[in-house]
């Protein structure tokens, strides 16, 4: 497996200025490249190709070519460990439409990514299965204020007991 991501920065749009948004989509395109479904079936995992979907769907980046798994990544330059509670948090997107996913039964599972800027390698790869995102461990974050740009969205934090979280490379 190559973990360099630098092939993916090539085919990044040359106007986008935001760092993550940068980042973000080239994390997207390797875990495309060098990740296979996890899905487990009959106590064997599906191991069939991982899709990337259209940019701003909801819950979900990459999806199963073989049994239709959902993956949402969350790629990050921090290091991903427990904290002293033996959990582990990760910014989730708007607090609601988490919910309203996690309620209505999408079951996607969450593939986090730490990634090295400077050296444009991959570190880590951990997996959390959707039977372990529910409800409960969605907080949401403050609205943002009158004066933001989008004044009142509300994102969320997800929280995970680490014995949840699945090292996969």
């Amino acid at each position: 497996m190559d973990k360099s991501f630098k092939n993916q920065l090539l085919n990044i749009n040359e106007n986008w200025k935001s760092h993550s948004r940068i980042f973000g989509q080239a994390i997207e395109q390797w875990v495309e490249d060098n990740v296979v479904c996890e899905a487990i079936d009959s106590n064997k995992y599906c191991r069939g190709k991982l899709f990337n979907q259209p940019a701003n769907q909801k819950s979900y980046d990459v999806v199963c070519e073989n049994c239709d798994k959902k993956y949402q990544i969350k790629a990050t330059k921090t290091i991903i460990k427990a904290n002293r509670n033996n959990q582990y948090k990760v910014l989730g997107s708007e607090y609601q439409t988490t919910l309203n996913s996690i309620n209505s039964g999408d079951n996607w599972d969450i593939i986090l990514i730490h990634y090295d800027i400077e050296m444009t390698r991959i570190q880590d790869v951990f997996l959390i299965y959707s039977k372990f995102i529910t409800s409960d461990i969605v907080l949401p974050r403050k609205p943002l204020g009158p004066n933001a740009r989008r004044a009142g969205w509300q994102g969320c934090y997800l929280v995970f007991d680490w014995d949840k979280i699945r090292k996969l490379y």
